[in-house]
């Protein structure tokens, strides 16, 4: 019997023999289509992923095999677009799509496309990845975070609360605060981020007060020297009650500092212009307008006009000149810091 012997290596066209085998050995599913949309190659990762053998598909058009019936037509249009040259941007780009299986389902993929004899009929190949595991690991991370900063919202209003046990007359006061901050934020256009953390932080600005006599804290009539130097205390505390708790914000220091002065007279620390966090710059502000506006044992609540004036009257001594200008757009858009509630501050905290 005679053996046919092997093609000599030097007439054998390696190249094809390597490009056939990455072909084949790829991770990603390959497609290669002419330039009417029809398959002319189908790899192994292709097989897996979309489930068809390569003979039952070569031949057949992408828009019916691979593109969900409601997505077709633009697949078509991209298509003609790709090859008038209108959507060269896409070549070599790694975009999103959805695709579909040959059982119907649908799934996230990612896609590039590159074009091959593009001097000549062009094809294109394109490289595809599906993504369902790591949509639904990003998903149900998301839906982690959100519960995580559920439980931190409720954590701090819980300690918001224990402020206003022992100071029964600020009721809400945090929370009231915290809402007016956090708009102020928005209307500078700080971050969300930058946002949420004045927010949180003002919710829980003066839990030092813990740490002040409760006789002192609802005591009417004007407050005596000594009372105020109790009072004055709260940041500290506050400070070190939040410190040990590693927050992504300067939630502690927003404690410290939401009654310093941007000229230095302020307390607990006198600090000056930027060395005091702009959270604590803003939370100021709006400690100033809610505490001004309501009624406290020694002193009855300043009508709304007369506490935004005497904001403005101490600017830019005292307070941050653009958490100003904030608070006077929001309010003369119609904001009312009275009309505040819990399921509001909640709902505001979604949406951060």
């Amino acid at each position: 019997m005679m053996v046919k012997p092997e093609t000599p290596i030097k007439d054998r066209d390696i190249s094809s023999e390597w490009l056939q085998l990455l072909f084949d050995s790829a991770l990603d599913g390959i497609v290669s289509m002419d330039a009417v949309g029809r398959i002319i190659a189908f790899n192994p990762a292709a097989e897996k992923i979309f489930g068809y053998k390569k003979e039952g598909i070569i031949g057949r058009m992408v828009s019916d095999m691979l593109i969900p019936p409601n997505l077709r037509q633009a697949h078509e249009k991209g298509l003609a677009r790709l090859l008038s040259g209108g959507e060269k941007k896409m070549l070599g780009q790694r975009v999103k799509v959805v695709a579909m299986r040959a059982d119907g389902s649908t799934f996230p993929a990612e896609i590039d496309i590159v074009s091959m004899n593009p001097e000549r009929t062009p094809v294109f190949c394109a490289y595809i990845r599906d993504i369902s595991e790591q949509e639904q690991f990003a998903e149900e991370r998301q839906q982690n975070i959100k519960r995580t900063n559920k439980i931190l919202l409720q954590t701090i209003l819980a300690f918001s609360k224990s402020v206003e046990i022992r100071d029964p007359y600020t009721s809400g006061h945090q929370q009231r605060v915290a809402h007016l901050a956090a708009s102020i934020a928005k209307e500078m256009g700080l971050s969300d981020k930058q946002t949420e953390g004045i927010f949180l932080g003002a919710l829980i600005h003066d839990i030092g007060k813990i740490a002040v006599p409760a006789e002192i804290l609802s005591r009417p009539g004007k407050l005596q020297h000594e009372d105020c130097e109790y009072i004055h205390i709260h940041c500290h505390r506050g400070y070190e009650i939040l410190k040990a708790v590693d927050f992504p914000w300067p939630i502690a220091k927003i404690a410290l500092q939401h009654h310093e002065h941007l000229d230095g007279s302020g307390y607990p620390q006198g600090l000056r212009s930027q060395k005091i966090f702009l959270e604590a710059r803003i939370v100021c502000v709006a400690d100033v307008v809610e505490a001004l506006t309501a009624h406290r044992p020694y002193r009855p609540a300043y009508p709304l006009g007369s506490a935004l004036q005497l904001l403005v009257n101490n600017t830019p001594q005292w307070y941050e000149p653009k958490a100003v200008t904030a608070c006077l757009t929001l309010f003369d858009a119609g904001y009312k810091i009275a009309d505040i509630s819990i399921e509001e501050i909640s709902g505001f905290a979604n949406s951060l």
